[in-house]
């Protein structure tokens, strides 16, 4: 699938691509990745990139739940996740690590989301914009790189804007 393919359709619409079998997951999972780097380093919407956790996930990806394996990113929020460290978005929690994944995380992936990333979030995930110092500073919108996304789920909001994901955790 070409970049300007992937960018231009919602999550449904590649679940219904993956499900008739015109594309895999990993080619939207490469998609991803691209524009994640891309898009992702001067918006300052991610955290804990994890390219190649994403690749081996969506090479073995088993079509299942609804969405069938496309690209998605949880939300640097503390949520367990056995693949991802979090910080909270503060040097407090930097990289902190779980031997498990909590049950949102498994629905998340039950439902057929293929995680590569943590998104940006305020320090503590309490703050009224996405800026903190852990993360290197503000999370910018896409749509107006002077500004700073909003809340705890700015990097959210900016990756799915910026279309490096048709959806993430918010």
């Amino acid at each position: 699938m070409r970049i300007d393919e992937y960018e231009g359709l919602d999550g449904l619409d590649l679940a219904a691509l993956l499900a008739r079998k015109e594309v895999q997951p990993a080619e939207l999972m490469d998609c991803a990745l691209q524009l994640a780097e891309r898009r992702g380093k001067p918006l300052n919407a991610l955290t804990y990139v994890q390219p190649e956790t994403g690749k081996a996930l969506a090479a073995e990806w088993r079509q299942r739940g609804i969405f069938r394996g496309i690209p998605f990113l949880l939300k640097d929020s503390g949520l367990p996740s056995r693949r991802f460290p979090s910080s909270l978005g503060s040097h407090l929690f930097d990289d902190v690590s779980y031997p498990f994944d909590a049950t949102l995380a498994e629905r998340f992936e039950a439902s057929g989301l293929v995680p590569f990333a943590r998104t940006t979030v305020s320090e503590l995930c309490m703050g009224p914009s996405t800026d903190a110092r852990r993360n290197g500073g503000a999370t910018l919108t896409p749509r107006a790189l002077d500004r700073s996304g909003g809340g705890s789920s700015g990097g959210a909001a900016a990756a799915v804007a910026a279309a490096i994901v048709p959806v993430a955790h918010g």
